[in-house]
């Protein structure tokens, strides 16, 4: 039987779809094909946005004080450049650089530069000489104020002259023993005087203090709070848990010496003029575990108070010369 025009229809309809369905995969892939090098350019761009917000690689660093004692230390670099705040984290006794990482990370995240030393006969740091077997003497905590932390100063200072911070707004951070250290140092740092090679200090400009001791194995911050620009120039925020008493009242005892150089200021100046703050926090952790329990919030508040008193106050980069 001859085909008809009725049997033949059907076919030549479905052969007539399989032709559609392949010219119009044949102008997908050319689409495709087009539209490859657009493509590929915006993945490669969205990678290198996601590259540039990342912050740059911990750096693991060498330093020497003048007294010939190695430490080591880890630094967080900043993309900021000359608008990056240098921040100096001193650990409790017995602790490690290693005690302020998320804190430092987070600190870096926002901008700012961060170096974690492990002080002399601690961590990576500590030797046969300077380990001490029965714990550290009056000797060695001097000398984290006199040599430790002038090597980790100088350390900032080459990067401040290299452009990747403004050491001008040198913040502190110091736990337990690490807050005796700070504070000393901070003295230290506005004796320095002035010459005709430009300034030798006068860069510390804000301490956060977390369970602050009134002394140390022998080192007391007696003169420290003492010193009129501890009182007067240098912001101060303490931290501590109030569920230790001992440690409730040393903050406390604290507080109060700084405070009364730092009226109040009125209501609608609180928010940039204030200068000193305490934070008593419902909790019986102190130094380390304090500032690693999140629920606490306790690097909220350092990274407000850093902002506050320093990234959003005028304090203009200089070139500098290395204290003498």
């Amino acid at each position: 039987m001859p085909f008809s025009f009725s049997v033949w229809q059907p076919f030549r309809s479905a052969i007539f779809r399989v032709r559609i369905v392949r010219i119009t995969a044949i102008a997908l892939a050319m689409v495709f094909v087009a539209s490859g090098p657009l493509v590929s350019n915006q993945l490669r761009a969205a990678q290198n946005d996601d590259e540039e917000d990342k912050p740059l690689p911990p750096e693991e660093i060498s330093l020497r004080t003048r007294d010939d004692v190695p430490l080591k230390a880890t630094y967080y670099p900043s993309k900021l450049g000359k608008e990056a705040v240098p921040v100096v984290m001193l650990h409790a006794a017995r602790g490690v650089r290693g005690d302020f990482t998320a804190l430092a990370l987070r600190l870096q995240e926002v901008g700012h530069a961060v170096l974690a030393p492990d002080l002399r006969g601690h961590g990576d740091s500590a030797t046969r000489s300077n380990q001490r077997e029965f714990g550290l003497r009056r000797t060695d905590l001097a000398a984290m104020v006199t040599q430790d932390l002038e090597a980790v100063k100088s350390f900032l200072v080459d990067r401040n002259n290299d452009g990747e911070l403004n050491i001008e707004k040198l913040c502190v951070i110091g736990l337990e023993m690490g807050s005796v250290v700070a504070l000393n140092f901070a003295a230290r740092d506005w004796s320095w005087p002035r010459l005709a090679i430009g300034k030798q200090g006068q860069d510390v400009k804000a301490l956060v203090l977390v369970s602050p001791v009134w002394s140390y194995r022998g080192l007391r911050i007696n003169e420290a709070v003492t010193h009129p620009s501890i009182q007067r120039e240098v912001s101060v925020i303490v931290i501590t848990g109030k569920g230790g008493a001992k440690e409730l009242r040393e903050a406390k005892r604290l507080y109060s010496t700084l405070e009364r150089f730092h009226p109040p200021p009125a209501p609608e100046d609180a928010a940039t003029q204030q200068m000193i703050w305490l934070r008593a926090l419902p909790t019986t952790l102190q130094g380390t575990q304090l500032i690693q329990q999140k629920r606490l919030g306790v690097a909220e508040m350092i990274e407000s108070f850093i902002k506050l008193r320093l990234t959003d106050v005028d304090l203009p980069w200089q070139k500098r010369a290395r204290a003498l």
